[in-house]
């Protein structure tokens, strides 16, 4: 692991927002990674004392049901202006790789804004999240509530334990979600019933997340009472337009009650990913398929993975097992030829990975 000094990273994070934010701060809004309390660190190339290449790393170990996954989050990726076309970037970005398998991650993640750049390296959509745009009129469809009000600091003990409710989620202690609650541009909102403190929404968050509720854990009735409010709040400052939810593909419940009203909606992938250790993903898998899957690797060939069930076996490459486990949009294209051709049972794929708003970097 490359450790820099601080006088490294303030020149790395300069050049972050120079390149990224025109100028302005972006360190308050990722505390996890800029903040040297908690564990995130900044990669960097220099040249002549200056740095030209920058990324930030954060390693995250997330939940999917009663699975649990170690992933390697990489974001802020930037060059210089002045030093862009020269394969710094790619060059940063397979150090940032190899660093994150060394330290165990499965797979590694981004929020690309150019999402060709990654393909070409061998990056490609995964996961899933369903969105939903509520307009104004869909306002006083939406159940009300009392007992509504903003968060106020002494509220992120009960908000970090609705958070942990979550069946798909990052982990991160409670210092991590007061530390994510205190960014810049963000709303949070709480429902509060008697002395409990039974439901929470967080909208915005910095140039990040405009109009936009990203993070939320309690009722569905509860969340969508929170969503009116948010609604209400934005219509008393003069905002018109729609406003966004984020939710997992797992919220089946809370879908149906949206479509209900009429809310247009759509389903994207939560980010791009790149497999990192071959063996914890062909683990994984094995894992997932059951005591009657026998898996084989053999890194040395173009074929990476063998899976073999009791009706047959199938090849597959790290692509395929990437899609396997973590396919874009949560589609089985992959999965039930491969069940078929093995004839094992492959019930539990593809793994519900999901990254609240509050967790991107």
């Amino acid at each position: 692991m490359s450790l820099l000094s601080r006088e490294q990273r303030s020149r790395a994070l300069a050049l972050m927002e120079r390149v990224i934010r025109d100028g302005a701060s972006i360190a308050p809004e990722y505390p996890l990674c800029f903040d040297e309390r908690f564990p995130g660190r900044v990669l960097a190339t220099e040249e002549a004392g200056r740095v030209v290449s920058a990324c930030a790393l954060l390693v995250r170990d997330f939940t999917c049901g009663s699975r649990s996954v170690r992933v390697g989050l990489i974001g802020s990726v930037c060059t210089a202006p002045e030093a862009r076309g020269r394969g710094l970037a790619s060059a940063l970005l397979r150090r940032a790789e190899e660093e994150l398998a060394a330290e165990g991650c499965v797979l590694a993640m981004l929020w690309a804004d150019d999402a060709r750049f990654y393909e070409e390296r061998g990056w490609s959509p995964l996961g899933s999240e369903i969105d939903f745009a509520l307009e104004p009129a869909h306002e006083a469809r939406l159940p009300g509530s009392s007992g509504l009000r903003a968060a106020a600091p002494d509220d992120r003990g009960a908000i970090h334990r609705l958070y942990s409710l979550h069946r798909e989620r990052v982990e991160r202690s409670p210092q991590e979600t007061a530390a994510l609650l205190a960014a810049p541009g963000m709303e949070t909102l709480v429902l509060q019933r008697e002395r409990d403190v039974v439901a929470y929404s967080c909208l915005g968050r910095g140039k990040d997340f405009a109009r936009t509720i990203h993070e939320w854990a309690g009722s569905e009735r509860d969340v969508l009472a929170l969503v009116r409010e948010h609604m209400q709040r934005a219509r008393a400052r003069g905002e018109g337009g729609a406003t966004f939810l984020i939710t997992p593909s797992t919220a089946k419940g809370l879908h149906a009650r949206l479509r209900g009203i009429g809310a247009n909606w759509s389903e994207g992938v939560l980010a791009m990913g790149k497999l990192l250790a071959l063996e914890g993903a062909g683990a994984l898998l094995a894992d997932l398929a059951g005591p009657q899957a026998a898996l084989a690797i053999d890194g040395g060939s173009s074929v990476a993975v063998r899976l073999t069930g009791p009706g047959g076996s199938v090849e597959l490459s790290p692509e395929d097992l990437l899609g396997l486990l973590f396919p874009a949009r949560g589609r089985r294209h992959g999965i039930d030829p491969v069940a078929r051709d093995t004839g094992l049972a492959l019930g539990e794929l593809p793994l519900a990975l999901f990254a609240w708003g509050l967790d991107s970097i």
